[in-house]
């Protein structure tokens, strides 16, 4: 199910087939991963908005790019924008920009765009930090567009960064989920024709505890680096659906992740993701600020 989210926006549109809900299926898995990964942050340590800026990526802002090899192969940029503190939270606008492709259908690969904005709200009165965020998503592929929104909202945030964390081997951390949903139009790219809604109303993205290995050297894209290995489960659970009328029961995914998190780099510089006994190397290939350190503005 995993590789039809690619080959399905790449073949004529047939409302009731099931390769064309597989797709669907699996074209919704993907982006609400990149939705919860984009609301990663660390734990803050402070309970003020301002604060809570500081320990989200980049204070400044970035761009990120990240590339897939596999039978998926994925191009993927992200351009974070500097965070606002705001009277509810922390506010973060992301725009990513994406291309998959499935190696064996040597087709067109699909892009998406995706725009979010995420608030993160600070721990306080002794309840844990959570998150939330909106986005609007446009993705297409030879034959089919799909557009619409996704949400996500969590109690208690991924220390997806790992800043300030101790990591030492045997460290176990606890697990995260966030609540997600999604609902799109779906348009035949040839004529514009409006197929069907796609609608997920309650789906999940979680991991399970989370196992520090032993730091070692490894090759990064931007260079050898000393990084730590950090081992978990990802699963993925688009609960039930409505395609063009019907409603479908899903089965739950899972992937056994190890995130290569490099101290010195300050993020997670690769992942080693295995599902079905096939494994994927995601690498972070550039890291740059939007703008100097030194710009008076920021």
């Amino acid at each position: 199910m995993r590789n039809a989210r690619t080959s399905f926006l790449n073949r004529p549109v047939q409302r009731g087939s099931i390769s064309f809900r597989r797709g669907l299926t699996c074209v919704l898995a993907g982006v609400l991963a990149a939705a919860a990964q984009s609301a990663w942050a660390e734990e803050p340590a402070a309970q003020d908005p301002a604060n809570v800026c500081r320990t989200m990526w980049f204070p400044r802002g970035a761009r990120i790019q990240m590339e897939a090899d596999g039978t998926m192969p994925l191009s993927r940029r992200a351009i974070l924008k500097p965070p606002l503190p705001t009277d509810a939270g922390c506010q973060a606008d992301i725009e990513i920009h994406s291309k998959t492709a499935l190696a064996a259908l040597m087709g067109p690969p699909v892009v998406t765009e995706q725009q979010q904005r995420v608030l993160l709200r600070p721990a306080e009165h002794g309840s844990p930090a959570s998150v939330s965020g909106q986005a609007t998503v446009n993705a297409w592929g030879r034959y089919a567009r799909l557009y619409g929104t996704t949400t996500v909202d969590g109690l208690g945030l991924f220390d997806y960064q790992y800043r300030g964390l101790p990591l030492r081997e045997g460290d176990v951390l606890p697990g995260q989920s966030v609540d997600a949903s999604a609902s799109f139009t779906i348009f035949s790219r040839d004529s514009g024709e409006e197929v069907g809604k796609f609608v997920a109303p309650h789906a999940t993205v979680s991991v399970t505890s989370r196992r520090v290995g032993k730091r070692e050297f490894i090759r990064t894209a931007l260079g050898r680096s000393e990084c730590v290995p950090i081992e978990y489960v990802r699963t993925t659970s688009l609960g039930p659906m409505v395609v063009a009328g019907d409603q479908i029961a899903t089965k739950p995914t899972r992937m056994q992740v190890t995130d290569w998190y490099c101290p010195t780099r300050g993020m997670v510089m690769r992942q080693d993701v295995s599902e079905d006994g096939k494994v994927q190397h995601i690498e972070t290939t550039v890291v740059e600020p939007l703008s100097d350190a030194s710009d008076p503005a920021q």
